[in-house]
Formats: C-alpha cells, structure tokens, sequence
C-alpha cells in the first residue's frame, strides 16, 4: 500500500513539473536582444511588462474572434516595450501556436498603433518556415490593423478569405496559422496590458 502510495505521488509530481515547464515554455521570447535586433534593428531599449492572462480575458478575446487562445495561455505572460531617444516606438510579444508538425513560436513586432510591425519564427518545424515565406507573409501583414488582418480571414475563422487566399498563393496553411496569431496577439495585447499602455500613451501626450 505504501509503495503504490508513492508511486501515486511521483506521478503526480512528474506531471506538475512537466506541466508547469511546458507552460513556461509557452508564449516565451527566447531572447529578447536578438529579436528586438532582428525585427526592430540597433540602438533600441526595451522593459518587460509582466500581465496575467486570465480566463475572463479569453473569453473576451472570443468575443473579437471565433477562436481563442490556448487554454495553457491562461497564466503571466510578457510585453516588451520598446524606446529609442526616450520615445516609445513598439512592443514585442511571443505567441506560440499548434500546428500539425508540432509547436510553432512566433515573436511578434507591434507598432504603437498596435498594428503588426513584422514577426520572426522562433521556432518551427514545417519546411514552409523558410527566409522567402517569412519574407513573403511579413510583406502582406506589415502595418495592417486588426481590421485589416480580418479581412484576410473568413468569418468563421477556419479558413483564408477571397482576399486573404490571393495574397497568399505560395504557402496558404503557414499563413492561416500565421495570420489567426497576429490577430490573437494584437487583440489579447489590448486586453490584457489595457492599463500599462493607456499610461504610456498617457505620458506622452
């Protein structure tokens, strides 16, 4: 009795461990520096805006889409702000997403308008994720607005629109997956980091 007691307990213990390390894992910038360098370029500094994403946010995240987030979303995540001449110029945020090849990581560059600046697979296993895609899907998403990102997606969400399907013929599935996390990072930033940059706006008027 006493031994099934304890191999009850390390399974369970097992599972917290792996548990909570996989959700560490999810939604982190890997390195702030070198993403900052690879979307935004030199001479940049940056802080870290810790927020909880709570289920209540992704219930309203659901509101603005027909999908959500993860539930392993739910939990403190990071922003990053940017300045540069003590001006604010953009955040920095991961988004991680499930694709059939496997966990894709995606940090994402935000202007101030909170429009999409550019992104960069941090990680991604599909033989899609090459430098041209990345270059083509980023020419398609840079400076577009969350409206404007909707409009590349059908109303239910599952599938490119009209629109989103002419521009991109190349690698279609890659973009969707790309497209449905732009749209979740700009919504979720807005939800839950409302007040920290209703201040930095604040500041600055």
């Amino acid at each position: 009795m006493l031994n099934k007691l304890k191999f009850l307990l390390l399974v369970i213990l097992v599972e917290v461990v792996t548990l909570s390390s996989a959700n560490a894992a999810f939604c982190s910038l890997r390195d702030p520096v070198s993403a900052i360098q690879m979307l935004y370029d030199d001479g940049y500094e940056f802080r870290s805006l810790v927020s909880t994403i709570t289920e209540e946010d992704r219930l309203t995240l659901k509101d603005e889409l027909s999908f959500t987030l993860h539930q392993s979303e739910v939990g403190q995540h990071t922003l990053y702000v940017l300045s540069k001449n003590n001006k604010h110029v953009g955040f920095l945020q991961a988004r991680s997403e499930w694709a059939k090849w496997g966990l894709v990581e995606i940090a994402w560059a935000i202007n101030v308008d909170r429009s999409i600046k550019g992104f960069h697979y941090q990680r991604c296993r599909s033989p899609e994720c090459n430098e041209n895609t990345i270059k083509n899907i980023n020419a398609v998403l840079k400076d577009k607005s969350f409206s404007q990102l909707q409009a590349l997606l059908s109303e239910n969400g599952e599938e490119l629109s009209d629109e989103g399907k002419k521009a991109f013929q190349q690698t279609p599935r890659l973009a969707l997956l790309t497209l449905r996390s732009a749209l979740k990072t700009l919504a979720i930033t807005d939800i839950s980091w409302k007040g920290e940059i209703d201040k930095i706006t604040h500041l600055e008027q």
